[in-house]
């Protein structure tokens, strides 16, 4: 197996073991999700809706669970400080917002950055961070304490490394009740991330189990 597609394998693999960890159940078995590399979400089954902490929004305002009804959300975490992968991500994101089908111009999908360097991402920071993005998408910041409680919810994982911060590069996909309905592995073009929500609004409409 080629080295990247190892690499690949076990990080999605990794991720896999981490939601299942913290109480997440994919829709499918771990071999049948892994079964190809070219795999680029996972279905979750529908359980109860997130816990939500109290979160700061950049503009100052709180943002709390009934922040997550009534419309799709996709959650990346990240800090501004981020050499590579989170401008790389949200250069994304802002790609998938200008996508009408995406439904975020239209207000059925949520997209939101939550920053895991609460030390140094004040609200103002985040906000200036994300002024270079889409405006569409949502800027969180908080007590680290709450960071983690709710990064550890969702199955987010993150950890300081010397001057820097190891954390996933995975879209989190939040359904209109609150609930964790997918993840997508590797968010790397808009039109895959576009098909892949798609996918998975189509199997809530046909009965609300992921």
């Amino acid at each position: 197996m080629p080295k990247l597609g190892a690499v690949l394998l076990a990080a999605a693999t990794v991720l896999l073991f981490v939601l299942v960890l913290r109480g997440h159940r994919p829709a499918e078995s771990a071999g049948q999700t892994m079964t190809a590399l070219s795999q680029t979400y996972i279905s979750m089954r529908a359980e109860a809706p997130l816990q939500v902490p109290p979160l700061t929004v950049s503009n100052g305002s709180l943002f709390g669970r009934e922040r997550l009804e009534g419309h799709w959300s996709v959650f990346f975490f990240g800090f501004t400080a981020c050499p590579l992968v989170c401008p790389k991500t949200l250069s994304v994101l802002s790609a998938v917002a200008r996508d009408p089908e995406s439904g975020v111009i239209g207000g059925s999908m949520l997209p939101i950055f939550v920053s895991v360097d609460p030390e140094h991402d004040t609200p103002q920071r985040v906000g200036s961070y994300l002024s270079h993005f889409d405006s569409h998408i949502v800027g969180l910041t908080g007590s680290s304490d709450n960071i983690a409680h709710f990064a550890n919810e969702i199955g987010a994982g993150y950890q300081p490394v010397e001057s820097s911060i190891d954390h996933s590069t995975s879209l989190f996909v939040v359904d209109p009740q609150g609930r964790l309905a997918g993840v997508l592995l590797r968010p790397n073009r808009p039109s895959q991330i576009i098909n892949d929500l798609t996918k998975l609004r189509r199997v809530y409409a046909e009965g609300g189990s992921h």
